[in-house]
């Protein structure tokens, strides 16, 4: 949704709004009203609050902060549901002010420094964050001349704002700052339970779960006033982020579970740690029992670390927790249905993973039936708290994931497609694209389908070979009876090189469909969006505790990518690029790619290694270069190859699947094999039988017979080449006819 700008032109501030602002100019009978008003708004009565104001803004009709509050009043008696009101409500009050929300001075930053606020706290409940973030950084540089409640509410909200970005490294920064600037003094170990003077408002906004990765949050939306001696020292944030003048134990709180959901996001384990054990052990000296945030991030920690068993046993203890009333941000069983379904897919059950996912999916359609069949204006019937909710783009790509672990491409195609209207700038969103589109690609010209696309290596696994396919398609027919009876042998076995025209005559990337053309679209993307020259050194433990921070990129809705993680996103991307290119033709594409990946990075996986000479030495035998595509496929180019599967994207590596059947690359053995079988294929279009004869030896000895119909189809052909009829015959009669 587009940000809410004041309308009108800038006019100078009038005497009467000046004086306003001044605590020495108001009346006893408008003090009395403005404490009145705190009062009345601190116990709920916002009707009487709203009439106490009315008396107020009949003396001072365009005193700034009197038409703040009345506006926040009025924003809370509708239970925060008017939010496009409230928002044309600060942009006339910019407007008859004189007021420019996003000018930021320094003059006028007291009296102001509320109202762009509380524009801050709505355009992070709508997800905004970057045009929040705008306007926070120019209050931040201002921060000293900020009211206390104010200037907590900024760092906080900027921390909350930056975490909604991915930048977990700029919210750390400012986490620490505002532990600088409000906290100068440590607490005593025993917490105190004193509450709040009487000025100061209760927050109204509870802890927000966050489901994307199965991490639990608190919100950062925040309410704050402050009442002294006038009229205008009445002010309340239309927000709910912060107690307005929070207590030291409160707000440390508040920030040790923002840095651990910082740490959280970069992985940094050890120091995530360290803090949740600290914050854990407060809360249990302080008598009070674990809520949901904490479990959630307890759990988190498990996960990442990969006790996998141990992330449910934890996340369970949120199934005794009342759920809230009302309900603030998503739902408790959303967090805990999608927490379960991605922890259960790192311990390789994506059947099981799909079950809790779509019920937390069920879970948030539940919540939007329930508001828009009453109301059909989301801004105008919806509280605030339940607008920044909406974790529909996390559930998808989560979904969109674990389909694909299921090889169902065409429905995790879908669900990613979604995710990519709000995350358009994640390579790592377009690589699941592309890799949907190959294996639907490889559905459509094969029966079974023996690879999961998900993990990286077995998806370009798909370009070393054909599928294994029935012997028996090897025959194209007969001719004749008896004697006579000749046997038909087809010309190939799959046609894995269609163009697009002949499998989707109608496809177009401007109606996105799992096609090849596409998913050279979505590489492209990909391969653009990466950064260029980033550092693979990874941080040692004792850089990591003393707090130095890793070079990080934004891939929401997943976690940020660490400089290794780049490269090997870019190495899947070039290698996935040079099959697309074998497979639509484009030949000069696919070994250029299929050259950058074999000098992507000095220490490139093995089995990418392979990958990369195999599809060069595939476009050079289809551009005519057979001699140059023969010192790409020799095995001693590859040398020892070890084909575990490489570090995965994330910290947490996933099982890789491994195929039930089938001529494939698990081991080095049947690398090897596969290098042999190309070269033996270069051998026989240079003519060179002798060679070519004598490397299929090899891959036949050391295959036991079962081979698939490609390498029987050129035994076949070199045979009838070199003369070697009944061999030929033999071959025909032992591997296909008696199969």
């Amino acid at each position: 949704m587009a940000e809410s700008k004041s309308g009108g032109e800038e006019c100078p501030e009038s005497p009467t709004t000046t004086e306003a602002s001044n605590n020495s100019d108001a009346t006893d009978t408008e003090r009395e009203w403005a404490q009145a008003a705190q009062t009345q708004f601190t116990k709920g009565n916002y009707v009487a609050a709203l009439t106490l104001l009315s008396y107020l803004q009949g003396t001072r009709p365009k005193d700034p902060k009197v038409l703040m509050n009345k506006a926040v009043v009025e924003y809370y008696k509708s239970d925060l549901k008017k939010t496009e009101t409230f928002r044309k409500q600060l942009a006339d009050i910019c407007t008859q002010c004189g007021i420019k929300i996003d000018a930021v001075g320094t003059g006028d930053e007291v009296e102001r420094s509320v109202i762009r606020f509380n524009h801050c706290v709505v355009l992070y409940h709508l997800h905004q964050y970057c045009a929040a973030l705008a306007l926070l950084e120019k209050m931040y540089t201002g921060l000293e001349s900020l009211e206390e409640s104010v200037g907590i509410g900024v760092c906080l909200l900027m921390a909350e704002c930056h975490l909604g970005t991915y930048h977990p490294e700029r919210a750390l920064t400012i986490i620490t700052h505002t532990e600088t600037t409000f906290l100068p003094q440590p607490l005593p170990h025993t917490p105190s339970h004193k509450q709040p003077p009487s000025q100061e408002k209760e927050n109204k906004s509870p802890e927000k779960i966050s489901v994307s990765g199965g991490t639990g949050s608190s919100s950062s939306s925040s309410s704050s006033s402050s009442s002294s001696s006038s009229s205008s020292s009445t002010t309340s944030t239309a927000a709910d982020e912060i107690r307005c003048s929070a207590t030291q134990e409160q707000l440390r709180g508040k920030l040790q579970q923002l840095r651990v959901r910082a740490l959280l996001m970069m992985r940094a384990l050890r120091v995530a740690k360290k803090e949740l054990k600290t914050i854990v052990t407060h809360a249990v000296t302080a008598g009070n029992s674990l809520n949901v945030t904490l479990i959630s991030l307890k759990s988190q920690l498990e996960y990442l670390k990969g006790n996998f068993r141990k992330a449910i046993k934890v996340l369970n203890q949120c199934a005794a927790i009342p759920p809230p009333s009302p309900s603030y941000g998503p739902s408790l069983g959303v967090m805990y249905y999608n927490n379960l379904g991605v922890i259960h897919l790192g311990m390789g059950k994506p059947t099981v993973a799909c079950l809790y996912l779509q019920k937390a999916l069920q879970e948030t359609q539940i919540g939007e039936e329930s508001n828009s069949s009453a109301h059909s204006e989301v801004l105008s019937h919806q509280p605030l708290y339940q607008l920044s909710s909406n974790v529909q783009p996390e559930l998808y790509y989560n979904l969109g994931v674990t389909l694909l672990h299921m090889n169902k491409p065409d429905k995790a195609f879908d669900f990613l497609l979604e995710v990519l209207q709000v995350h358009p700038m994640n390579p790592r969103l377009w690589l699941r694209l592309a890799e949907c589109c190959i294996t639907v690609h490889k559905l459509l010209h094969s029966r079974q389908l023996h690879v999961t696309t998900c993990d990286t290596q077995e998806a370009l696994e798909m370009g070393l070979k054909e599928d294994q396919s029935s012997k028996r398609s090897i025959i194209q027919g007969t001719v004749g009876v008896g004697m006579h009876r000749k046997i038909c042998l087809t010309t190939r076995i799959t046609d894995h090189n269609k163009k697009k025209s002949e499998m989707h005559p109608e496809s177009d990337a401007a109606f996105p469909e799992p096609t090849l053309e596409f998913a050279r679209l979505c590489l492209r993307n990909a391969l653009t969006i990466l950064p260029e020259n980033v550092s693979t050194t990874s941080l040692t433990d004792e850089q990591e505790v003393s707090g130095v921070m890793p070079e990080l990129y934004p891939a929401g809705p997943s976690s940020p990518l660490r400089g290794v993680e780049v490269v090997s996103l870019r190495v899947s991307a070039l290698a996935c690029s040079a099959y697309v290119g074998l497979c639509l033709s484009d030949f000069s594409a696919a070994l250029r790619h299929a050259e950058l990946l074999l000098v992507a990075h000095p220490k490139i996986p093995d089995v990418y290694k392979l990958l990369g000479h195999l599809y060069a030495g595939e476009a050079l035998i289809s551009l005519g270069k057979v001699t140059e595509a023969i010192q790409h496929l020799d095995p001693r180019v590859v040398g020892e190859v070890s084909l575990s599967p490489p570090a995965q994207e994330a910290s947490n590596t996933l099982p890789a699947s491994t195929p039930s059947q089938g001529w494939l690359n698990t081991t080095a053995t049947t690398a090897m094999q596969v290098m042999r079988y190309n070269l033996s294929v270069a051998y026989a279009l240079r003519g060179e039988w002798e060679k070519a004869n004598n490397l299929l030896k090899e891959v036949w000895t050391e295959s036991n017979g079962n081979m698939p119909a490609q390498v029987i189809m050129l035994a076949m052909y070199i045979n009838l080449q070199m003369g070697h009829v009944d061999i030929m015959k033999n071959i025909v009669k032992n591997n296909i006819l008696l199969t």
